[in-house]
């Protein structure tokens, strides 16, 4: 899976993924993407016929949740699998930003072992009945009326017509013009927003987009630019000059009575930032729902821990390799049969002259669990060192890989399957994972034997590797 730039060029060839959502937030449009695109730094895979998106808000890297064309959630679940391996193959962390509500109980369930949940009031979107907006009714929307008929009084003359790509000059001119005038707050995300405006005005037609304007003697008033993504209008831009006393009730209502027909039930008009005016003014117009957003931040067992474990087989103690037996496990890793039977040729990553001194192979399995890569454990008979367990791979969705090595004098007495049996107890049981895997080269029967004596069952096999798998329930 490979994670490349997005940009305004790519961004149309991935209209189908947007055109199929059917969240109704205002995240997984075209026009969003886009406004945010400087900001955000945004990044794209597709991969299971889903999109994914990947963005940085605040250094913090986070990803949407996967879009499929068609809605197929089980696809999704395939290609958020294959973003979470690929989150523990380049030791990124996963978070899921803009969840919606139909997409959070299937994903507690996955991750429910250890996550975090949040969704922020700043960022929760404004759904609104589209009805609503053509026509004002009702003592709900007097106000919105009054301020109507206040700017038909003021300005009779006023008119609204639909934006075309031929009034992108006079758009852009209108924007910098209300900069200058009363773009007083200054703050970071403002700033973004109106740069990210310019941007998306620029791609009207690439997106298509739609759009209104709102004129006064040949000058322009207020303008508002949206994008209709199934039953929904989401709009992205609404701007008024100062001065033009009921300017935004009066184009919100032209640009829905322009645009209505069957198809159009609801329209998102986004957050509000955390800006309170801004607020309070989206609440006046009564919204049905304020669509939530969740960020999730699950958390891999191995995360969890400060420090490697220690636990008890019947004859073993498995815990951390001690300075004093830092000789005895070089023995054992640097056996290349072994450690072809492992997995691992240590001469691929030895950069040094001759053989590597003892200490190298130790320090590359203590620096595994301070990057939290994997989780490597002493087996001890008493105080003798005589291999090592190994728990790898630990996943999002709460399984992990067990392997066992042995000195050669240590085996033939039943100690693997002793010590295999207590890692899948230990992670099954203390650790609360969903389900242990093994595996073993179709050759090494010896290793297959041991995994089936130690209680775990085949799962399946391909030309290289048997597959072995267990859960609590076995």
């Amino acid at each position: 899976m490979e994670f490349r730039p997005l940009t305004r060029e790519v961004l149309p060839t991935l209209r189908p993924y947007f055109c199929a959502q059917r969240f109704r937030l205002s995240d997984y449009t075209l026009g969003f993407q886009l406004m945010w695109l400087p900001y955000a730094k945004t990044a794209y895979a597709e991969v299971e016929g889903c999109l994914l998106i990947r963005s940085a808000y605040g250094g913090r890297q986070v990803f949407d949740y996967p879009l499929h064309p068609e809605g197929d959630s089980e696809a999704e679940l395939r290609a958020l699998a294959a973003l979470e391996a690929w989150c523990v193959e380049n030791a990124w962390p996963l978070v899921l930003a803009s969840i919606p509500a139909e997409r959070l109980t299937p994903l507690v369930r996955r991750y429910g072992r250890d996550l975090t949940l949040s969704n922020p009031r700043t960022w929760r979107d404004y759904l609104y009945r589209f009805s609503d907006f053509v026509d004002y009714a009702g003592k709900r929307f007097a106000g919105q009326r009054n301020h109507v008929s206040k700017f038909r009084r003021l300005y009779p003359t006023a008119t609204f017509r639909l934006m075309t790509s031929a009034d992108l000059p006079r758009v852009l001119d209108f924007l910098r013009a209300y900069a200058e005038r009363q773009y007083a707050k200054h703050s970071f995300v403002a700033n973004e927003e109106l740069h990210g405006s310019r941007l998306l005005l620029e791609a009207f037609d690439d997106l298509g987009l739609c759009g209104g304007l709102l004129e006064h003697e040949g000058s322009l008033v207020a303008i508002t630019v949206g994008e209709v993504v199934g039953s929904t209008l989401v709009v992205h831009i609404e701007k008024a000059l100062v001065g033009y006393e009921g300017a935004y009730p009066t184009i919100a209502q032209a640009f829905a009575r322009a645009l209505q027909c069957p198809e159009l039930d609801t329209i998102n008009r986004e957050d509000d930032a955390g800006d309170c005016g801004l607020r309070k003014s989206k609440l006046q117009y009564n919204p049905i729902e304020i669509l939530d957003k969740y960020t999730l931040t699950p958390r891999r067992v191995i995360e969890t821990l400060d420090a490697p474990p220690e636990f008890h087989a019947e004859r073993l103690t498995l815990r951390p390799v001690a300075d004093a037996d830092v000789h005895a496990y070089g023995r054992l890793a640097r056996d290349l049969p072994r450690s072809r039977l492992w997995g691992w040729d240590w001469r691929s990553d030895w950069t040094g002259e001759g053989d590597p001194p003892a200490t190298w192979f130790l320090q590359i399995a203590r620096h595994d669990f301070e990057r939290r890569a994997e989780l490597s454990l002493g087996l001890y008979l008493g105080e003798e060192f005589i291999g090592e367990g190994v728990f790898h791979n630990f996943t999002y969705d709460n399984t992990v890989e067990l392997g066992i090595r042995l000195l050669p004098e240590a085996e033939g007495h039943g100690y693997a399957t002793e010590a295999m049996r207590a890692m899948a107890d230990y992670a099954l049981c203390y650790w609360g994972l969903e389900k242990v895997l093994a595996k073993c080269y179709r050759e090494n029967l010896p290793s297959k034997r041991m995994l089936l004596a130690s209680g775990l069952r085949p799962d399946h096999e391909d030309p290289t590797f048997f597959y072995f798998s267990r859960t609590a329930k076995n």
